[in-house]
């Protein structure tokens, strides 16, 4: 039979969802069965979507509740949930320094314990250059739902700090890409290449690692 992976995630700007499937495709390749699923943010309150306009406004109402760690209204498939797996990969995209309001949702609740308690789980965080705290979180959360934890990486936006900040402002206001923001050089909005290329590896060092260590 074979092993059964799930990567689980939530997903703003397509990113993290860049991410898991690249990641599925290689465990699949290296004879797992994987799943993907991704977490839906249906809370009408906390709604978000491009681009942000008015900006400023849109964004700070965004932000609040991330940094306060408020939770939301969200939507997992339970068929997903009931499943038995041999590995759990928590997708987390970084809002503000801390794991996005989605997923801190989902580790909070009754699914969460239903999928990660006594499981093996992996978390990957998302980002623009700031993920330590995201995966130190995620990492807490899930523990605590009674999973066991096996690693975590990070797969960052191209550039610096400024970069990616002015980069990350340019997207949320107008959705598309530019050479430069405010005089400053940035680079196009997401994970480059190289990150899925190091994704990609990941999985198969994580598929042919769990897979020899259940065999």
């Amino acid at each position: 039979m074979k092993p059964r992976v799930l990567l689980l995630y939530y997903s703003f700007t397509n990113q993290t969802r860049r991410v898991s499937e690249a990641m599925a495709e290689v465990f699949r390749e290296e004879g797992w069965e994987a799943h993907v699923c991704e977490i839906e943010f249906i809370d009408p309150k906390h709604r978000i979507e491009f681009p942000f306009r008015p900006f400023w406004p849109r964004l700070m109402r965004w932000l609040i509740p991330q940094f306060l760690g408020r939770t939301g209204e969200i939507h997992v498939d339970e068929r997903v949930i009931e499943q038995d797996y041999d590995l759990v990969c928590l997708g987390s995209p970084t809002w503000w320094l801390h794991p996005a309001m989605p997923i801190v949702s989902f580790l909070k609740s009754r699914s969460a314990y239903q999928l990660l308690n006594g499981r093996r789980f992996v978390v990957f965080a998302v980002c623009r250059a700031i993920w330590w705290n995201n995966v130190r979180v995620v990492k807490k959360s899930a523990k605590r739902a009674g999973g066991c934890f096996v690693k975590a990486a990070a797969f960052c936006f191209r550039g610096n700090q400024v970069q990616t900040a002015l980069t990350f402002l340019n997207y949320m206001q107008t959705e598309q890409n530019r050479d430069r923001y405010l005089g400053v050089r940035i680079y196009e909005f997401g994970i480059p290449d190289e990150g899925i290329e190091k994704a990609r590896s990941l999985a198969r060092d994580l598929a042919r690692s769990q897979k020899s260590e259940a065999s």
